[in-house]
Order: C-alpha cells, then structure tokens, then sequence
C-alpha cells in the first residue's frame, strides 16, 4: 500500500474521530506527521508553500519561542502541541488532490458530526441543560465546530456537482440535525460567522438552481430554532457577556503591554474578576482565554505571534481567491472552508477560536481547499 494511501485513510480516521475518540484522534494526527515526513524525504510530495503554510509553522515556531521567556516554560510548550495538532491536518490535506479521496474525508466528518450533534441533542433534553457534547469542550467549542462543519456540508449540499438527489436528502437531514445542535448550545458568537456565510453564498449564486432554495431554507430553520429554543431567544437580546468581555478584554490588553514582544506564555492567560464584581454571577470566576482570539494571541505570543496571526489571516484570503473552481465540488471545498475561516477568524473578535477541535476542522478544511483547489498541470502528449 502506497504512503499516500495511507496518509488517506489516516485523513479519513482523523475526520471520524474527531468529536468522540480523544486517543485515536493523537494517533492518527502523529501518524500523519511521520508519513508525511517520510514522503518529503523520499520526494513523493513536494509542499507548495503559500502564505498560509508559511504562518502556520511560523506560528508553532513563535509559540516554542515565548515558552522560552514563560514563567512555566514547561507549560507553555504544552500549549505548542495544540497548534502542532491542527497544522498537521492542514498540511497533510493540502496534498490531497484526488476530488474522490477529498469528498470521502468530507463525508467521515459530516457523518461524525451529525452523529455528534444528535447524541448531544438526546443528552441535553435528558439532562435538561444546554448542549455540550464531552469531546468537543465546552458550548462555545461545540458550536464553533458545530458551524465549521455546517457550513461545509451546506456547500456541499447546494453547490457540489457529485452529490445526487439521495446523497443531498442524506446531507439535509444532517444539516437539519447539526443546525438543532447548535441552536441548543446557546452560544451565539459562531451563528454571526453562519450569517455572514449564508451572505457569502447567496453572493455566489450562478448556475445552478439549487443555491436559493438551499440558503433560504437553512435560514428559515435557523431562524425557527432560534425562536423555538428558549434560552437561547433569551439570550439574544443580552449584552450582559459583552460587558463582561470587556473587562477581560482590558486585562489581556495589559497583559501584552507589560510583554509587548515575548508575550506571558501559551497556557498562562488568566483572570478573575473580582469579588465585588457588579454582575455578580462573574463574581469570583476565573477565565483562562481572552473571549478573542487577537488579544489572546497578543498577551500570550506578543507581537509576533499577532503579525504571523494576520499573516495565516491574509495567506487563507490569498489562497482563496486563487482557487479557479472549474466544478461544482471544487467550489463545494473552496466555500466549505470559507465557513471554517468565518468562524475561526470573524467569530475571533468575540471568542478565542483557533484551538481544539473546531481548529482541526477548520485547518484540514482549508488543507482541502488548497490541494483541490489548486490548479492542476495538463499532461504533456
């Protein structure tokens, strides 16, 4: 069996162990580092480095570097592994070029996913909690990976020339189940990255017929399951969060001024708001992300963590716009991953978004993108 075969299946694993199996999910990334390293030392790939492969490894490079200046060295590098995690899946994916083996991979994830989504739903109307399936984290991890993959199986649905009438029903129902899900985990700073996704789409409608009776028809179950799910209606007119994102806001801005270049450390940001705090549910709590991801980045990484952050921001731009998406599956992937962008970069403003999970799905979606998007060399005759 070939090494690319391999790296395939292994692709395939990482997709379908992503919400569920912590351990096999560690395997399969360091599995995928050492194929694709033997690969790059026998010649069989050879990395069009772009943009956004460059700030990927800047950024684990700039991470290993502020552990040096860290109060726990040890800790701090910890936290590299993380990004190792999700830069593995990107660089791997990007040198997946057959459209058979990419809309495989895409399926392990929407089937795990909305495999996910419906074991989170039973577990919260049993509990009578809001929605947070384990292996995802918490309900702001949940509904980060929860939107990153909706949006790409919504691409695939209205957009994707390889998928048939079954296939789309298929797709609707997992789309259906995937929209509750993360509906009910009231969390609300990813549904403005489905938004302006949703606009993205609709801005891209051309040949095909299916575009706006797919858009439309997410946003009206979106916009029913919003007003049928109570807590989150209640939530949505609330600025009591926002209030208190400030505060933390404030603190990382403080943070990064006091280390302005080497920044604290990975895993070191930390606040408590005080005792006497006037929203008093906040009241002696303790956060260990900023609630946004540019200000988390600046505090724990400086300044150059910042600059290699909007470097992947504007390398993910490029690469998107040089995807020329001679079919319909190929802009499937290309939108797929935009989704994935919105919610790690747009939901950033409110969030700390680029880790965990929802960071795998983004970057192995984004690894697609660049190896099925890129074009293609005609054989010589």
């Amino acid at each position: 069996m070939s090494l690319d075969r391999i790296k395939f299946y292994l692709l395939v694993v990482l997709a379908l162990s992503l919400p569920f199996a912590n351990t096999l999910k560690i395997i399969s990334l360091f599995l995928l580092l050492a194929v694709l390293i033997v690969q790059i030392l026998r010649k069989e790939v050879t990395l069009k480095m772009s943009p956004l492969h460059y700030g990927l490894l800047f950024f684990l490079l700039a991470g290993l570097a502020s552990s040096i200046f860290a109060e726990n060295p040890l800790k701090s590098i910890k936290g590299t592994r993380d990004i190792l995690y999700y830069t593995v899946p990107f660089f791997c994916a990007s040198t997946i070029s057959r459209k058979e083996e990419g809309r495989t991979v895409l399926w392990s994830l929407y089937l795990t996913t909305a495999a996910a989504a419906l074991y989170g739903i039973f577990q919260a109307i049993h509990l009578n909690k809001p929605l947070e399936v384990h292996g995802l984290g918490n309900q702001n991890y949940n509904a980060m990976f929860f939107v990153i993959v909706l949006s790409s199986m919504i691409s695939s649905a209205a957009l994707s020339d390889r998928e048939t009438r079954a296939s789309r029903v298929v797709l609707g129902a997992f789309i259906l189940v995937t929209l509750i899900a993360t509906v009910m985990t009231a969390m609300r700073a990813s549904f403005l990255a489905l938004f302006v996704f949703m606009l993205f789409l609709l801005a891209r409608r051309r040949r095909t017929n299916l575009f706006l009776p797919v858009t439309l028809g997410i946003s009206s179950l979106f916009s029913l399951a919003l007003f049928l799910y109570k807590p989150m209606w209640s939530k949505l007119f609330s600025f009591q969060s926002l209030i208190s994102r400030s505060e933390i806001w404030q603190h990382a801005f403080s943070v990064f001024l006091e280390h302005p270049f080497t920044g604290i450390g990975l895993n070191h940001f930390k606040y408590t708001f005080p005792a006497d705090y006037s929203f008093s549910p906040e009241a002696g709590r303790t956060y260990y992300d900023a609630h946004n991801l540019y200000l988390q980045v600046t505090s724990q990484m400086g300044l150059p963590g910042l600059a290699i952050l909007l470097l992947m921001l504007a390398g993910f731009l490029y690469g998107f716009r040089k995807v020329r998406a001679s079919d319909g599956f190929t802009g499937a992937v290309q939108y797929g991953a935009l989704g994935g962008f919105l919610v790690t970069f747009f939901s950033g403003i409110f969030d700390t978004t680029l880790h965990h999970e929802h960071a795998i799905a983004f970057t192995l979606l984004a690894g697609l993108m660049f190896g099925i998007g890129k074009p293609q060399k005609v054989p010589e005759t």
